[in-house]
């Protein structure tokens, strides 16, 4: 999360860690991605090199392969050393055309970091959350238990930190939301205003104006309103939500 302005930020600050990490642990050079699925978004996936993020995003169309298996709660941990290893053949395929011997995926579990409407945690959108780390390498027994231990043992920190860096990405978006709901609230009250006023009518015959509008125009309400309040002597009013 430190000094990331976005989530992919926090993803790419994310798996550098945890390449440094791995390399630390196997003394050799190590590539690292991650892929994050969030319901009603669209994947996530982010790695240190293109071929990395190439062989992630394959796995992910066709379903097959170590990062498949941990995200879909299988074993925490799947290991692939690509010599005597006939598992996930079309992906060993991929794996050896990008260059590499060996890859290791891990688990990480998500909780529910924000409550959903009802306030009950665990059932928000962010509960059902799935995410996995995947390490790369060119030699093909470049995991061995050690190491495996070691990524296992890091993916728990690399989890909280995930974790974090959504629920505080997921409270800013909500934030803009908000603000952009009440801007929006906001001139479209003002508009129906200044339509009573100028028709003598009531607030619902004011709106059903906008709305006729909105509809002729093919233009948002919100639209309608901001081009009515741009028209006034003094300019249109400034909200001033969360600033």
């Amino acid at each position: 999360m430190n000094g990331a302005q976005t989530l992919a930020d926090s993803l790419d600050l994310l798996v550098a860690a945890s390449a440094a990490h791995v390399v630390g642990t196997a003394g050799i050079d190590v590539g690292c991605g991650l892929v994050l699925l969030q319901p009603k978004r669209g994947p996530a996936i982010t790695g240190t090199t293109d071929e990395v993020v190439r062989l992630l995003d394959w796995e992910r169309e066709r379903a097959e392969g170590p990062v498949t298996d941990v995200m879909s709660g299988g074993h925490p941990v799947a290991v692939l050393q690509r010599n005597g290893d006939f598992r996930w053949r079309q992906y060993s395929g991929e794996l050896q055309a990008a260059g590499f011997g060996s890859t290791l995926a891990v688990r990480l579990r998500l909780d529910a970091g924000i409550p959903s409407d009802d306030g009950v945690p665990g059932t928000s959108d962010l509960g059902q959350s799935s995410a996995a780390l995947a390490f790369f390498a060119q030699d093909t027994k470049a995991f061995p238990l050690q190491v495996i231990a070691e990524a296992r043992s890091f993916a728990q920190l690399a989890t909280r930190s995930l974790q974090m860096a959504i629920n505080l990405h997921t409270a800013r978006s909500l934030a803009t939301d908000l603000r952009s709901a009440l801007d929006s609230r906001t001139s479209i009250n003002v508009a129906c205003g200044v339509i009573m006023a100028q028709n003598r009518c009531s607030y619902q015959e004011a709106f059903a104006i906008l709305a006729k509008a909105s509809s002729h125009r093919n233009i948002k309400v919100r639209k309608v309103a901001e081009d009515i309040l741009e028209r006034l002597p003094e300019g249109a009013p400034h909200s001033h939500f969360g600033r």
